[in-house]
């Protein structure tokens, strides 16, 4: 039983993995699409990157139950503290969580970084903005004022 629930384990963990590195491809498109202006994908990469979270947390649901029965049977907290040496099959699923980790920390300064320039580009946009009713603005104060004629009538007829 302990193997089979390892082998589970290390497919899910595997899995888990691709879709970390397929959300790292979404989030360098996203950048591209930044940097280029090109803000019309964004919101379908996000929309795609919203699908590999829902997949994710999926998988976490049964790596958690799996991996809960696996504690109880070593009877350990945390899976850093399973010796690999007297369990060799453990081995693969710490070395794929530390590449998730590492994988999860790079997307994150992605993003970060993603945010932080749309921030600058919507803070150039609000300005221009700002420039163009000011301008409006000043262009109204120099505009004549229209007079109104009302119509005078008069009436010659006795």
């Amino acid at each position: 039983m302990r193997n089979q629930l390892i082998s589970d384990l290390n497919q899910i963990i595997e899995k888990k993995l691709e879709l970390f590195h397929d959300m790292y491809k979404i989030t360098v498109s996203q950048q591209k699409d930044i940097e280029e202006n090109k803000a019309g994908n964004i919101e379908l990469l996000v929309q795609q990157k919203q699908q590999v979270i829902d997949k994710i947390d999926k998988l976490d649901e049964s790596f958690l139950a799996g991996f809960n029965k696996l504690k109880k049977e070593f009877q350990l907290d945390s899976i850093d503290l399973i010796d690999t040496n007297k369990h060799p099959e453990m081995m693969n699923i710490k070395n794929h969580i530390k590449s998730i980790m590492g994988m999860a920390h790079k997307i994150m300064e992605l993003e970060n970084s993603n945010r932080e320039k749309l921030n600058d580009i919507f803070q150039s946009v609000k300005n221009e903005l700002k420039q163009i009713n000011t301008g409006k603005r000043s262009l109204k104060a120099y505009e004549p004022k229209p007079i109104y004629n009302d119509g005078f009538y008069i009436d010659k007829k006795e």
